[in-house]
């Protein structure tokens, strides 16, 4: 193959040679290009924070009028009012084995009672989203459930333990629960053993929550039911107090109020500041003491002076 040369001679060169040759060419002579302004098409972006609306109401729960459903006071009935460590359940779930299941509590014999009115159907609207870790002991093994969330009808709230963050429900939902077995740890009452959960809502038809108004200190009556408190910040949620905070009631000094953050809102930097006006909206939780349970930020309303 011919190439030309300068000055008008020519040499033999391999094909390859040429090829690059006129590469070389062709790449220096092209015109250089570059990416269009990014401003053409962006701005300088604007902050939006994060919302997570959830639908409240004043107005109590109708009654339930389901056949074979029972109150959820009725399933509190159950519960006896002195023991501190104590479960119940159903002729048809005895527990393993029979005797104190926790030898080791130096307080008693703590022996799985057997209850003729379990299993009990039961049904109500999810007022907190099943995401609250627990640990608690059964029998003496230390459980963790990731996943509990508190259910509440016209008649009162209760805790539902539940190992899985997963879950086809949330805030509104009506959810209808056939229980088994139940325990009470100290100061909590809660559902242990159970079907899975019927859900009787969409997330077009979920219900919004009832609250009662609170302006007086928690007592131990409101375990499992929502208020709705408004104070002033007076002591903030950190990773030191395991997220709880302090709130003041604006009208009486002498009132305040525990609120529970949830652990994954800690970590996203949720933390009203001290001198904040909060109105805060959510269950209460009688487990070493009274607080309200916050898992999402459309429990809490910063509120201006």
């Amino acid at each position: 193959m011919t190439c030309a040369l300068p000055h008008g001679r020519a040499d033999v060169r391999s094909p390859l040679f040429c090829i690059l040759g006129l590469a070389i060419v062709l790449v220096a002579c092209a015109e250089q290009k570059f990416g269009v302004d990014p401003t053409v098409h962006y701005d300088q972006g604007s902050y939006v924070g994060v919302t997570e609306p959830i639908t409240f109401t004043d107005t109590p729960y109708a009654a339930n009028t389901a056949t074979g459903v029972s109150s959820i006071s009725s399933l509190l009935g159950v519960f006896p009012a002195q023991e501190f460590v104590w479960y119940g359940l159903g002729k048809d779930d005895p527990y393993p084995y029979s005797g104190d299941c926790d030898p080791g509590r130096p307080a008693g014999v703590t022996a799985p009672q057997n209850l003729a009115s379990l299993p009990m159907t039961i049904e109500g609207t999810v007022t907190l989203h099943p995401r609250y870790f627990q640990k608690i002991a059964v029998c003496g093994s230390d459980e963790r459930y990731y996943g509990s969330y508190v259910l509440q009808d016209a008649t009162g709230g209760i805790l539902v333990l539940r190992d899985s963050r997963i879950a086809e429900f949330d805030y509104g939902d009506r959810v209808r629960l056939r229980v088994r077995g139940v325990l009470k740890y100290f100061d909590t009452r809660a559902v242990l053993v159970y079907d899975q959960e019927e859900i009787l809502t969409s997330s077009a038809s979920r219900e919004p929550i009832y609250y009662q108004r609170l302006t007086r200190n928690f007592v131990a009556a409101d375990s499992g039911q929502v208020f709705r408190v408004r104070g002033r910040v007076i002591g903030e949620a950190t990773n030191q107090n395991f997220n709880e905070m302090k709130i003041q009631s604006l009208d009486a000094p002498g009132i305040e109020w525990l609120v529970s953050i949830d652990r994954e809102l800690g970590t996203r930097g949720v933390s009203p500041k001290a001198g904040d006006i909060l109105e805060v909206t959510g269950p209460v939780l009688n487990s070493f003491g009274l607080r309200i349970l916050v898992a999402s930020l459309g429990q809490m309303e910063l509120v201006t002076p």
